[in-house]
Protein backbone atom coordinates (compact mmCIF):
# COMPACT_ATOMS: atom_id res chain seq x y z
CA UNK A 1 0.00 0.00 0.00
CA UNK A 2 1.48 3.36 -1.00
CA UNK A 3 2.04 6.23 1.43
CA UNK A 4 -0.71 8.24 -0.29
CA UNK A 5 -3.28 5.47 0.18
CA UNK A 6 -2.18 4.96 3.79
CA UNK A 7 -2.49 8.69 4.42
CA UNK A 8 -5.98 8.77 2.93
CA UNK A 9 -7.09 5.81 5.07
CA UNK A 10 -5.64 7.38 8.24
CA UNK A 11 -7.32 10.70 7.44
CA UNK A 12 -10.65 8.97 6.80
CA UNK A 13 -10.36 7.00 10.05
CA UNK A 14 -9.54 10.14 12.07
CA UNK A 15 -12.45 12.04 10.48
CA UNK A 16 -14.75 9.08 11.15
CA UNK A 17 -13.73 8.89 14.82
CA UNK A 18 -14.12 12.66 15.18
CA UNK A 19 -17.65 12.46 13.81
CA UNK A 20 -18.53 9.94 16.53
CA UNK A 21 -18.00 12.56 19.23
CA UNK A 22 -20.82 14.83 18.04
CA UNK A 23 -23.73 12.66 19.32
CA UNK A 24 -22.08 12.32 22.73
CA UNK A 25 -21.41 16.05 22.97
CA UNK A 26 -25.03 16.72 22.04
CA UNK A 27 -26.30 14.25 24.62
CA UNK A 28 -24.05 15.81 27.27
CA UNK A 29 -25.63 19.20 26.64
CA UNK A 30 -29.14 17.78 26.87
CA UNK A 31 -30.56 18.04 30.39
CA UNK A 32 -34.03 16.66 29.65
CA UNK A 33 -35.37 13.14 29.61
CA UNK A 34 -37.70 12.02 26.82
CA UNK A 35 -40.70 9.69 26.89
CA UNK A 36 -41.45 8.34 23.43
CA UNK A 37 -43.26 5.56 21.66
CA UNK A 38 -45.28 4.48 18.65
CA UNK A 39 -49.07 4.07 18.64
CA UNK A 40 -49.82 0.94 16.67
CA UNK A 41 -51.67 -2.36 16.46
CA UNK A 42 -49.18 -5.01 15.43
CA UNK A 43 -47.33 -3.37 12.55
CA UNK A 44 -50.16 -0.96 11.67
CA UNK A 45 -49.26 2.53 12.92
CA UNK A 46 -52.02 4.89 14.10
CA UNK A 47 -51.57 8.66 13.48
CA UNK A 48 -53.37 11.65 15.04
CA UNK A 49 -53.76 10.15 18.53
CA UNK A 50 -53.25 12.43 21.54
CA UNK A 51 -50.81 11.29 24.24
CA UNK A 52 -50.62 13.22 27.52
CA UNK A 53 -48.26 13.02 30.51
CA UNK A 54 -49.08 14.15 34.06
CA UNK A 55 -46.80 14.08 37.10
CA UNK A 56 -47.48 12.75 40.59
CA UNK A 57 -49.34 15.93 41.56
CA UNK A 58 -51.73 15.62 38.63
CA UNK A 59 -50.14 18.52 36.73
CA UNK A 60 -49.96 18.01 32.99
CA UNK A 61 -46.36 18.03 31.75
CA UNK A 62 -47.26 18.13 28.07
CA UNK A 63 -49.36 16.47 25.39
CA UNK A 64 -48.64 15.65 21.76
CA UNK A 65 -50.36 14.11 18.75
CA UNK A 66 -48.79 11.07 17.10
CA UNK A 67 -47.38 11.73 13.64
CA UNK A 68 -48.09 9.98 10.34
CA UNK A 69 -45.69 7.23 11.40
CA UNK A 70 -47.51 6.82 14.74
CA UNK A 71 -44.53 8.13 16.69
CA UNK A 72 -44.66 10.62 19.55
CA UNK A 73 -42.12 12.11 21.98
CA UNK A 74 -42.46 14.36 25.03
CA UNK A 75 -39.49 15.95 26.89
CA UNK A 76 -39.51 15.48 30.67
CA UNK A 77 -37.62 18.23 32.55
CA UNK A 78 -37.29 16.48 35.92
CA UNK A 79 -37.30 13.02 37.55
CA UNK A 80 -40.22 11.54 39.44
CA UNK A 81 -43.37 9.48 38.87
CA UNK A 82 -45.36 10.17 35.71
CA UNK A 83 -48.55 8.79 34.18
CA UNK A 84 -48.62 8.49 30.39
CA UNK A 85 -52.20 8.64 29.10
CA UNK A 86 -53.54 7.60 25.71
CA UNK A 87 -56.28 10.18 25.19
CA UNK A 88 -57.42 9.13 21.72
CA UNK A 89 -59.32 9.30 19.51
CA UNK A 90 -58.69 5.77 18.22
CA UNK A 91 -59.96 4.72 14.78
CA UNK A 92 -63.08 2.58 14.48
CA UNK A 93 -62.34 -1.03 15.26
CA UNK A 94 -59.28 -0.22 17.40
CA UNK A 95 -59.52 -0.37 21.20
CA UNK A 96 -57.50 -0.97 24.35
CA UNK A 97 -56.81 -4.68 24.78
CA UNK A 98 -59.01 -6.37 27.37
CA UNK A 99 -57.34 -6.33 30.76
CA UNK A 100 -54.95 -3.51 29.73
CA UNK A 101 -55.18 0.20 30.52
CA UNK A 102 -54.95 3.45 28.59
CA UNK A 103 -52.58 4.75 31.31
CA UNK A 104 -48.99 3.68 31.96
CA UNK A 105 -47.17 4.71 35.15
CA UNK A 106 -43.44 5.31 34.71
CA UNK A 107 -40.99 6.11 37.53
CA UNK A 108 -38.11 8.17 36.12
CA UNK A 109 -35.05 7.99 38.36
CA UNK A 110 -32.48 9.48 35.98
CA UNK A 111 -32.38 11.74 32.93
CA UNK A 112 -32.69 9.37 29.99
CA UNK A 113 -34.92 8.35 27.09
CA UNK A 114 -37.73 5.93 27.99
CA UNK A 115 -39.95 4.00 25.59
CA UNK A 116 -43.64 3.70 26.50
CA UNK A 117 -46.18 1.51 24.74
CA UNK A 118 -49.92 0.82 24.91
CA UNK A 119 -51.64 -2.53 24.33
CA UNK A 120 -54.16 -2.13 21.53
CA UNK A 121 -56.22 -4.62 19.58
CA UNK A 122 -58.22 -4.67 16.37
CA UNK A 123 -61.82 -5.78 16.50
CA UNK A 124 -61.62 -6.83 12.86
CA UNK A 125 -59.53 -9.86 13.78
CA UNK A 126 -61.24 -13.16 13.09
CA UNK A 127 -62.78 -14.65 16.20
CA UNK A 128 -63.44 -18.04 14.71
CA UNK A 129 -60.70 -19.74 12.72
CA UNK A 130 -60.91 -22.98 10.84
CA UNK A 131 -58.07 -25.11 12.14
CA UNK A 132 -56.30 -26.79 9.20
CA UNK A 133 -55.28 -30.46 9.34
CA UNK A 134 -52.18 -31.45 11.28
CA UNK A 135 -50.15 -32.33 8.17
CA UNK A 136 -50.96 -28.94 6.61
CA UNK A 137 -49.86 -27.02 9.70
CA UNK A 138 -46.67 -29.09 9.87
CA UNK A 139 -45.98 -28.43 6.18
CA UNK A 140 -46.36 -24.68 6.71
CA UNK A 141 -43.94 -24.86 9.65
CA UNK A 142 -41.42 -26.68 7.45
CA UNK A 143 -41.76 -24.08 4.68
CA UNK A 144 -41.26 -21.34 7.25
CA UNK A 145 -38.19 -23.24 8.45
CA UNK A 146 -36.89 -23.43 4.88
CA UNK A 147 -37.25 -19.65 4.59
CA UNK A 148 -35.37 -19.05 7.84
CA UNK A 149 -32.72 -21.57 6.82
CA UNK A 150 -32.14 -19.93 3.44
CA UNK A 151 -31.76 -16.53 5.10
CA UNK A 152 -29.34 -17.86 7.72
CA UNK A 153 -27.38 -19.56 4.94
CA UNK A 154 -27.28 -16.34 2.94
CA UNK A 155 -25.98 -14.44 5.96
CA UNK A 156 -23.46 -17.16 6.86
CA UNK A 157 -21.63 -17.69 3.56
CA UNK A 158 -19.43 -14.63 3.93
CA UNK A 159 -18.33 -15.63 7.44
CA UNK A 160 -17.40 -19.11 6.24
CA UNK A 161 -15.51 -17.82 3.18
CA UNK A 162 -13.57 -15.26 5.23
CA UNK A 163 -12.61 -17.92 7.74
CA UNK A 164 -11.58 -20.23 4.92
CA UNK A 165 -9.14 -17.82 3.25
CA UNK A 166 -7.84 -15.96 6.34
CA UNK A 167 -8.56 -18.16 9.38
CA UNK A 168 -10.35 -15.21 11.01
CA UNK A 169 -13.43 -15.81 13.14
CA UNK A 170 -15.17 -12.51 12.41
CA UNK A 171 -17.54 -11.63 15.25
CA UNK A 172 -18.44 -8.41 13.42
CA UNK A 173 -20.08 -10.38 10.60
CA UNK A 174 -23.51 -10.26 12.24
CA UNK A 175 -23.25 -6.47 12.40
CA UNK A 176 -22.47 -6.46 8.68
CA UNK A 177 -25.80 -8.26 8.29
CA UNK A 178 -27.58 -5.57 10.32
CA UNK A 179 -25.70 -2.85 8.41
CA UNK A 180 -27.28 -3.93 5.12
CA UNK A 181 -30.78 -3.88 6.63
CA UNK A 182 -30.30 -0.41 8.15
CA UNK A 183 -28.82 1.06 4.95
CA UNK A 184 -31.76 -0.23 2.89
CA UNK A 185 -34.18 1.29 5.41
CA UNK A 186 -32.38 4.65 5.28
CA UNK A 187 -32.34 4.64 1.47
CA UNK A 188 -36.04 3.74 1.33
CA UNK A 189 -37.08 6.54 3.67
CA UNK A 190 -34.66 9.27 2.56
CA UNK A 191 -34.85 8.72 -1.22
CA UNK A 192 -38.50 7.64 -1.43
CA UNK A 193 -37.59 4.21 -2.85
CA UNK A 194 -40.86 2.55 -1.84
CA UNK A 195 -43.12 0.11 -3.65
CA UNK A 196 -41.75 -0.80 -7.07
CA UNK A 197 -38.60 1.27 -6.43
CA UNK A 198 -37.62 -0.71 -3.34
CA UNK A 199 -35.40 -3.16 -5.33
CA UNK A 200 -33.21 -0.13 -6.16
CA UNK A 201 -32.73 0.46 -2.42
CA UNK A 202 -31.86 -3.23 -2.01
CA UNK A 203 -29.30 -3.10 -4.84
CA UNK A 204 -27.66 0.07 -3.50
CA UNK A 205 -27.54 -1.34 0.04
CA UNK A 206 -25.86 -4.53 -1.22
CA UNK A 207 -23.28 -2.47 -3.13
CA UNK A 208 -22.62 -0.30 -0.05
CA UNK A 209 -22.29 -3.50 1.97
CA UNK A 210 -19.62 -4.67 -0.46
CA UNK A 211 -17.72 -1.41 0.00
CA UNK A 212 -17.93 -1.94 3.76
CA UNK A 213 -16.13 -5.27 3.31
CA UNK A 214 -13.50 -3.56 1.12
CA UNK A 215 -12.93 -0.92 3.80
CA UNK A 216 -12.61 -3.50 6.58
CA UNK A 217 -10.03 -5.50 4.60
CA UNK A 218 -8.00 -2.57 3.26
CA UNK A 219 -8.29 -0.34 6.31
CA UNK A 220 -8.24 -2.71 9.28
CA UNK A 221 -7.70 -6.46 8.87
CA UNK A 222 -5.34 -6.39 5.88
CA UNK A 223 -2.77 -4.07 7.51
CA UNK A 224 -3.01 -5.96 10.81
CA UNK A 225 -2.54 -9.28 9.04
CA UNK A 226 0.57 -7.98 7.23
CA UNK A 227 1.97 -6.97 10.63
CA UNK A 228 1.79 -10.68 11.57
CA UNK A 229 -0.98 -10.22 14.12
CA UNK A 230 -2.32 -13.61 15.20
CA UNK A 231 -5.84 -14.77 14.39
CA UNK A 232 -6.72 -14.69 18.10
CA UNK A 233 -5.77 -11.01 18.24
CA UNK A 234 -7.70 -10.33 15.02
CA UNK A 235 -10.73 -12.07 16.52
CA UNK A 236 -10.56 -9.73 19.53
CA UNK A 237 -10.37 -6.79 17.09
CA UNK A 238 -13.50 -8.09 15.35
CA UNK A 239 -15.33 -8.27 18.71
CA UNK A 240 -14.48 -4.62 19.38
CA UNK A 241 -15.53 -3.72 15.84
CA UNK A 242 -18.87 -5.50 16.38
CA UNK A 243 -19.60 -3.38 19.47
CA UNK A 244 -18.56 -0.21 17.62
CA UNK A 245 -20.85 -0.92 14.65
CA UNK A 246 -23.72 -1.97 16.91
CA UNK A 247 -23.71 1.21 18.97
CA UNK A 248 -23.14 3.42 15.95
CA UNK A 249 -26.38 1.99 14.54
CA UNK A 250 -28.05 2.68 17.89
CA UNK A 251 -26.86 6.32 17.82
CA UNK A 252 -27.75 7.10 14.22
CA UNK A 253 -30.69 4.75 13.67
CA UNK A 254 -32.27 4.85 17.13
CA UNK A 255 -33.58 2.17 19.48
CA UNK A 256 -37.11 2.02 18.01
CA UNK A 257 -37.66 -1.06 15.76
CA UNK A 258 -38.85 -0.13 12.29
CA UNK A 259 -40.20 -1.92 9.25
CA UNK A 260 -39.82 -1.32 5.55
CA UNK A 261 -42.62 0.97 4.41
CA UNK A 262 -43.27 -1.10 1.29
CA UNK A 263 -43.96 -4.36 3.15
CA UNK A 264 -45.57 -3.52 6.48
CA UNK A 265 -48.75 -5.61 6.42
CA UNK A 266 -49.59 -8.34 3.92
CA UNK A 267 -52.35 -10.91 4.03
CA UNK A 268 -51.54 -14.55 3.37
CA UNK A 269 -51.63 -15.98 -0.15
CA UNK A 270 -52.38 -19.68 -0.53
CA UNK A 271 -50.33 -21.89 -2.83
CA UNK A 272 -52.03 -25.22 -2.39
CA UNK A 273 -51.83 -26.11 1.31
CA UNK A 274 -49.10 -23.51 1.90
CA UNK A 275 -50.12 -20.02 3.02
CA UNK A 276 -47.53 -17.25 3.25
CA UNK A 277 -47.45 -13.47 2.75
CA UNK A 278 -46.48 -12.59 -0.84
CA UNK A 279 -43.12 -11.17 0.30
CA UNK A 280 -42.13 -14.54 1.77
CA UNK A 281 -42.47 -16.26 -1.61
CA UNK A 282 -40.15 -13.63 -3.13
CA UNK A 283 -37.72 -13.92 -0.21
CA UNK A 284 -37.47 -17.70 -0.60
CA UNK A 285 -36.99 -17.39 -4.37
CA UNK A 286 -34.37 -14.63 -4.12
CA UNK A 287 -32.41 -16.44 -1.39
CA UNK A 288 -32.49 -19.74 -3.27
CA UNK A 289 -31.42 -18.22 -6.60
CA UNK A 290 -28.64 -16.25 -4.88
CA UNK A 291 -27.27 -19.40 -3.24
CA UNK A 292 -27.34 -21.24 -6.57
CA UNK A 293 -25.49 -18.36 -8.26
CA UNK A 294 -22.87 -18.35 -5.49
CA UNK A 295 -22.36 -22.09 -5.95
CA UNK A 296 -21.94 -21.66 -9.73
CA UNK A 297 -19.48 -18.78 -9.27
CA UNK A 298 -17.38 -20.84 -6.87
CA UNK A 299 -17.25 -23.79 -9.27
CA UNK A 300 -17.21 -22.22 -12.73
CA UNK A 301 -15.28 -18.94 -12.47
CA UNK A 302 -11.59 -18.21 -12.14
CA UNK A 303 -12.18 -16.12 -9.02
CA UNK A 304 -14.18 -18.93 -7.43
CA UNK A 305 -11.37 -21.38 -8.18
CA UNK A 306 -8.90 -18.94 -6.60
CA UNK A 307 -11.08 -18.67 -3.48
CA UNK A 308 -11.24 -22.43 -3.09
CA UNK A 309 -7.51 -22.79 -3.74
CA UNK A 310 -6.55 -20.14 -1.17
CA UNK A 311 -8.94 -21.72 1.33
CA UNK A 312 -7.35 -25.16 0.86
CA UNK A 313 -3.67 -24.10 0.88
CA UNK A 314 -2.67 -20.41 0.68
CA UNK A 315 1.05 -21.11 0.21
CA UNK A 316 0.48 -23.57 -2.63
CA UNK A 317 -2.05 -21.23 -4.23
CA UNK A 318 0.45 -18.36 -4.17
CA UNK A 319 3.20 -20.54 -5.66
CA UNK A 320 0.76 -21.44 -8.46
CA UNK A 321 0.49 -17.78 -9.47
CA UNK A 322 -2.70 -16.85 -7.59
CA UNK A 323 -2.74 -13.36 -6.09
CA UNK A 324 -3.70 -14.29 -2.52
CA UNK A 325 -4.21 -10.72 -1.28
CA UNK A 326 -6.47 -9.88 -4.22
CA UNK A 327 -8.48 -13.05 -3.62
CA UNK A 328 -8.89 -12.22 0.07
CA UNK A 329 -10.06 -8.72 -0.88
CA UNK A 330 -12.78 -10.10 -3.16
CA UNK A 331 -13.85 -12.59 -0.50
CA UNK A 332 -14.41 -9.68 1.90
CA UNK A 333 -16.35 -7.75 -0.75
CA UNK A 334 -18.61 -10.64 -1.75
CA UNK A 335 -19.01 -11.89 1.83
CA UNK A 336 -20.03 -8.46 3.09
CA UNK A 337 -22.41 -7.90 0.17
CA UNK A 338 -24.10 -11.27 0.78
CA UNK A 339 -24.35 -10.44 4.50
CA UNK A 340 -26.07 -7.16 3.60
CA UNK A 341 -28.53 -8.94 1.31
CA UNK A 342 -29.26 -11.46 4.04
CA UNK A 343 -29.87 -8.63 6.51
CA UNK A 344 -32.35 -6.95 4.17
CA UNK A 345 -34.28 -10.20 3.68
CA UNK A 346 -34.32 -10.81 7.45
CA UNK A 347 -35.51 -7.22 7.99
CA UNK A 348 -38.39 -7.87 5.59
CA UNK A 349 -39.57 -10.87 7.60
CA UNK A 350 -39.06 -9.28 11.03
CA UNK A 351 -38.10 -5.71 11.97
CA UNK A 352 -35.00 -3.58 11.47
CA UNK A 353 -33.34 -2.68 14.77
CA UNK A 354 -29.90 -2.00 16.11
CA UNK A 355 -29.73 -5.36 17.94
CA UNK A 356 -30.72 -7.58 15.03
CA UNK A 357 -27.10 -8.57 14.36
CA UNK A 358 -26.59 -9.61 17.97
CA UNK A 359 -29.77 -11.72 17.86
CA UNK A 360 -28.77 -13.66 14.74
CA UNK A 361 -25.07 -14.07 15.65
CA UNK A 362 -25.58 -17.41 17.39
CA UNK A 363 -27.54 -18.88 14.47
CA UNK A 364 -24.88 -17.77 11.99
CA UNK A 365 -22.07 -19.39 13.97
CA UNK A 366 -24.17 -22.51 14.47
CA UNK A 367 -24.81 -22.79 10.74
CA UNK A 368 -21.13 -22.35 9.84
CA UNK A 369 -19.99 -24.84 12.47
CA UNK A 370 -22.65 -27.39 11.60
CA UNK A 371 -21.94 -27.25 7.88
CA UNK A 372 -18.15 -27.27 8.23
CA UNK A 373 -15.84 -24.35 8.94
CA UNK A 374 -14.43 -22.62 5.88
CA UNK A 375 -16.79 -24.11 3.28
CA UNK A 376 -19.45 -22.02 1.55
CA UNK A 377 -21.52 -25.11 0.76
CA UNK A 378 -21.31 -26.13 4.40
CA UNK A 379 -22.72 -22.77 5.46
CA UNK A 380 -25.62 -23.29 3.03
CA UNK A 381 -26.42 -26.79 4.31
CA UNK A 382 -25.89 -25.81 7.93
CA UNK A 383 -28.13 -22.76 7.63
CA UNK A 384 -30.97 -24.75 6.08
CA UNK A 385 -30.63 -27.48 8.72
CA UNK A 386 -30.69 -24.94 11.56
CA UNK A 387 -33.72 -23.15 10.07
CA UNK A 388 -35.72 -26.34 9.53
CA UNK A 389 -34.91 -27.69 13.01
CA UNK A 390 -35.74 -24.48 14.84
CA UNK A 391 -38.99 -23.60 13.06
CA UNK A 392 -40.38 -27.14 12.73
CA UNK A 393 -39.84 -27.75 16.45
CA UNK A 394 -42.37 -25.00 17.25
CA UNK A 395 -45.09 -27.35 15.99
CA UNK A 396 -44.67 -29.41 19.18
CA UNK A 397 -42.79 -27.09 21.54
CA UNK A 398 -43.05 -23.53 22.79
CA UNK A 399 -41.73 -20.89 20.40
CA UNK A 400 -39.15 -19.76 22.98
CA UNK A 401 -37.44 -23.16 22.78
CA UNK A 402 -36.79 -23.18 19.04
CA UNK A 403 -33.19 -21.96 19.27
CA UNK A 404 -32.52 -24.52 22.01
CA UNK A 405 -33.64 -27.27 19.63
CA UNK A 406 -31.43 -25.90 16.85
CA UNK A 407 -28.38 -25.92 19.13
CA UNK A 408 -29.26 -29.43 20.37
CA UNK A 409 -29.27 -30.62 16.74
CA UNK A 410 -25.88 -28.93 16.29
CA UNK A 411 -24.41 -30.79 19.29
CA UNK A 412 -25.78 -34.17 18.21
CA UNK A 413 -24.45 -33.86 14.65
CA UNK A 414 -21.03 -32.67 15.81
CA UNK A 415 -20.80 -35.63 18.21
CA UNK A 416 -21.26 -37.94 15.22
CA UNK A 417 -19.28 -35.85 12.71
CA UNK A 418 -16.98 -33.36 14.49
CA UNK A 419 -15.79 -31.70 11.27
CA UNK A 420 -19.34 -30.74 10.29
CA UNK A 421 -21.65 -32.05 7.59
CA UNK A 422 -19.42 -31.04 4.64
CA UNK A 423 -16.20 -30.38 6.55
CA UNK A 424 -13.00 -32.32 5.90
CA UNK A 425 -11.32 -34.14 8.75
CA UNK A 426 -7.81 -32.77 9.28
CA UNK A 427 -4.89 -35.15 9.56
CA UNK A 428 -2.26 -34.39 12.18
CA UNK A 429 1.28 -35.64 12.02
Amino acid sequence: MTKTVKGMLIFALVAFCASLTFPFVASALDNEAVFRGTVRVGRQVIPDVTVSIVDATGTEVDSVISGDDGKWAIPIPYVGEFTVQLMGPLPDGISIKEGASSEVVVVLEEIRTTSVGFQLQSEEQKTILEIPPTWERLLNRMVSGLKVGLLVALASIGLSLIFGVTGLVNFAHSEMVAFGAVIALVLESSMGLTGGLFPIAVFLAVVIGGFLGLFLEKGIFGPLRRKKMTNISLMVVSIGLAFLMRYLMLIYHGAEPETYESYKIQSGVSLGPIELPPKDYYIIAIAFVTLVIVGILLQRTRLGTSMRAVSDNPALAESSGIDVNRTIMWVWIFGSALAGLGGIMIGLTQVVEWQMGEKILLLIFAAVTLGGLGTAYGAMVGGIAIGLASETSTFWLDNDLKFLIALAVLIVILLVRPQGILGVRERLG
